[in-house]
């Protein structure tokens, strides 16, 4: 029994003289969690999801949607969040596309969520000038939709920021040339390439590919 004391008071100073243990790096936002969460959110059957694409980029209704949406089991510590609304957006739409339809050009499979409907020029005017370009933007990605249904339904199934995203993003080069208006520039990365062409292809696949009611 006496030899308890000595063994503990051994192992007390064996702890002491160990080098301290790095403490495990603090998780760092990312746009990866951005789609961690969109997979719960999906998988727990949020319907505050689907209210998300029916609501215009930039208006104070999409703030609040968005926000109502992410509040929950899937806002974890573990997976904190990064990025601007439309990546958040574009990770919705690219989850519910598989959701909802096996092609763009075929019927849903599930009651689609609804697409805000195209904006006039005096609902666009009132908008700031960030909103208005990022709408620009959609509307683009909305165009390749159109013009490649296939080849950009079957982007959504490469890895992101992989080999195959890229290549798929190249075979997309010529419908994005062709879908760019006059003095307009294409300048998106991947990332957001591919989080603007998820909801411009939503929107096809739902019927209202339209963001402009003056593209009508």
């Amino acid at each position: 029994m006496k030899r308890l004391p000595l063994l503990v008071a051994a192992l007390a100073s064996t702890a002491a003289t160990l080098p301290p243990q790095p403490a495990s790096p603090a998780p760092q936002p990312s746009v990866a969690n951005v789609y961690w969460m969109m997979d719960c959110l999906v998988g727990h059957g949020n319907r505050d999801v689907d209210r998300v694409l029916g609501t215009v980029p930039g208006e104070g209704e999409a703030v609040v949607a968005l926000f109502q949406a992410t509040i929950g089991p899937c806002l974890v510590a573990e997976h904190p969040l990064s990025g601007p609304d439309f990546f958040f957006r574009g990770a919705i739409a690219e989850r519910l596309l598989y959701r909802d339809f096996t092609a763009l050009d075929a019927p849903p499979r599930h009651r689609p969520a609804n697409v805000f409907a195209p904006l006039s020029d005096d609902r666009l005017s009132r908008l700031a000038e960030n909103p208005r370009r990022h709408l620009a933007m959609l509307d683009l990605a909305s165009c390749v939709a159109r013009r490649e249904p296939a080849r950009v339904y079957a982007f959504f199934g490469t890895a992101r920021e992989s080999a195959a995203e890229h290549a798929a993003m190249a075979e997309l080069a010529p419908a994005i040339s062709a879908c760019l208006f006059e003095g307009q520039t294409f300048d998106m990365t991947p990332p957001v390439f591919r989080a603007f062409l998820a909801e411009g292809a939503y929107r096809v696949a739902a019927g209202r590919p339209n963001v402009f009611a003056a593209a009508q």
